[in-house]
């Protein structure tokens, strides 16, 4: 994948569709769909934009030819808009002609700061091809934009032909490489057979050895990399190297430790790690990833990544850690003590904006029997003092709440906003004039590019049976792959707060947006390995009869559910804590 000087994301799929993602949404008509070989490692593979884009719209991919003789070329098309103009193919590169193995193709294309055009080309499964200039295989390629090659590169006078585009050699599968913004320092990363993974330090007319010698070397003949990791599946061992990028942003997003620094991803282990240049060192970022094959810093300092698992997905990560973004809890109302009560609490620097609602009547639309005719709200300081309160949406604020998009559907709901700096803060639903029945309280974060987080939510309700249990929903944000969070259920230890009819023996569970159950659990200690987690997140409830989760989630909507076992009643707290 590569970002158009725009901003635009352009990413390849190995059937030959190049698609266009544009303020992050994915368009449904592709740049171009070529007709390729996407057999074994083929397909295309290479996408990069021309120094000049901005004027002449030119656009270069790297792609397997489909009709005999298989080969790789690199063409070139000229954009529409988010399209290609149709017939602008020009073929700027045909390679070598490939044997029957389909694997280590290259494909990495990037435009250098000298402004010609580099290229990472396999050696088609022939270890022989890296150390010949008879052909173009196991290479890093150096070419003008339109196809000619520069008299300086250094085998121009000994090799011939095509071949003297040749501008390093002795490479098994340089799937990916990268420039380091600003400089000229090319990183090579060469996928490794059976011992070694390498990066090396892109340098005209070297040999990095293959396939004479994998991995640091002594001979003087060969190049050595800078940095190599071994075969394995662990957090610092894998199969294959795939996606090279310096943090050089224009606008950097993450701490200062990280410019300069050169991030890199395998294939098979799932892992992204950080290469400092300075030290030889690699540091550990992230894990868990369904078979990583790119990387980029996008213009807004912002880690993109390119994943072959779950049918291709793009992942963004940011310096901000992901956040429980908008809750919601939805109870049985009572007077005293059975009020519904969400709690949250907001960090960071900058006063964050946040809407609060309060949800009856329109639930009936829902199939909610018994809905709270008539909500009121109050927003809570942690010292208890009031911030702000309503009854009926529509008396204040209207405009900043429709605007907002967050508009009850029934004038008799409540609804407001408040810009709020880092503190406690609860949430109140009650019946207006004593009134009961079910209602939902929401907490919208209208700002999440302001500095400060909505941490850890919780919502106290009374605890019913059938349709009037304790539910506690959360959204996930999107600025990194997955969430930590931690959720607990409590009932027994709510006594020693003064509440007279806590819920005697809480269950929990968690559902995913389609409604299927992620985990669940009854008391706390009874799986060793969860306890673990939530004693470490210095979350043990007080409790043994209490109940805990600890999960990492994707983005997206999540709920969880506090049940009293055996349907017994109660006073119960649910608490949802994102521990990022």
């Amino acid at each position: 994948m590569a970002f158009a000087p725009d901003g635009r994301l352009f990413v390849c799929q190995q059937n030959g569709q190049l698609r266009v993602i544009k303020n992050g949404s994915l368009l449904g008509t592709p740049f171009v769909s070529l007709t390729v070989d996407s057999s074994g490692e083929r397909g295309l593979l290479g996408i990069a934009f021309d120094p000049n884009f901005a004027t002449n719209h030119y656009v270069y991919v790297y792609y397997t030819v489909a009709t005999s003789p298989i080969h790789n070329r690199v063409s070139r098309f000229t954009a529409a808009g988010d399209t290609a103009t149709p017939g602008s193919e020009a073929v700027i590169l045909e390679l070598d002609n490939l044997s029957s193995a389909t694997n280590h193709n290259g494909g990495a294309i990037h435009f250098g700061p000298d402004g010609k055009l580099y290229i990472g080309v396999g050696e088609n499964g022939n270890g022989a091809n890296s150390q010949t200039l008879s052909n173009l295989l196991g290479k890093i390629l150096r070419i003008n934009s339109d196809g000619t090659i520069p008299t300086d590169n250094p085998f121009y006078n000994s090799a011939t032909g095509n071949n003297r585009a040749i501008w390093a050699l002795g490479l098994r599968n340089p799937f990916t490489f990268a420039f380091q913004p600003g400089t000229t320092r090319l990183f090579i990363n060469d996928v490794g057979q059976s011992t070694w993974e390498e990066i090396n330090d892109g340098i005209a007319g070297s040999n990095y050895g293959w396939p004479i010698t994998e991995g640091p070397t002594s001979n003087p003949s060969f190049r050595s990399p800078i940095y190599f990791y071994g075969h394995g599946t662990s957090d610092t061992t894998g199969c294959a190297i795939v996606g090279g990028a310096f943090y050089n942003p224009p606008v950097a997003q993450f701490p200062s430790s990280y410019t300069g620094k050169y991030f890199f991803a395998d294939l098979c282990s799932g892992w992204i790690r950080v290469f400092d240049p300075g030290a030889g060192t690699a540091t550990g970022f992230a894990t868990g990833i369904s078979n990583p094959v790119d990387l980029h810093v996008g213009p807004d300092g912002a880690l993109y990544y390119l994943a072959q698992g779950s049918g291709g997905q793009v992942f963004r990560i940011s310096a901000l850690p992901a956040q429980a973004l908008n809750i919601s809890g939805r109870a049985q109302v009572e007077t005293g003590e059975g009020v519904a009560i969400s709690g949250f609490i907001i960090t960071g620097t900058a006063p964050k904006r946040v809407g609060v609602r309060g949800i009856g009547p329109s639930l009936a639309n829902f199939g909610i029997s018994g809905p709270l005719a008539d909500p009121v709200i109050r927003l809570i300081r942690g010292d208890g003092s009031l911030v702000m309160a309503n009854d009926n949406w529509k008396s204040t604020q209207q405009a900043e709440i429709t605007n907002a998009g967050l508009a009850p559907s029934d004038d008799r709901e409540a609804a407001l906003i408040a810009a709020l700096p880092a503190g406690n803060y609860t949430a109140i639903v009650s019946g207006k004039n004593g009134g009961t029945g079910v209602a939902l309280a929401e907490v919208y974060d209208l700002d999440q590019a302001a500095n400060s987080r909505l941490a850890n939510i919780s919502t106290r309700a009374q605890v019913g049976t059938g349709t009037d249990v304790l539910i506690g929903g959360f959204i996930t944000g999107s600025k990194i792959g997955a969430t930590r969070i931690a959720i607990r259920a409590l009932g027994p230890s709510l006594q020693q707060f003064g509440i007279v009819n806590p819920l005697p023996d809480p269950r929990l569970e968690l559902h995913d947006p389609n409604g299927a159950l992620l985990a669940s659990n009854d008391n706390w200690q009874s799986d060793a390995s969860q306890a673990a987690l939530i004693t470490g997140y210095r979350l043990a409830p007080p409790n043994n009869l209490e109940s805990a989760i600890a999960i990492s989630l994707p983005p997206g909507r999540y709920t969880a559910i506090v049940t009293g076992k055996n349907n017994q009643t109660g006073i119960g707290l649910i608490e949802i804590y994102d521990e990022q």
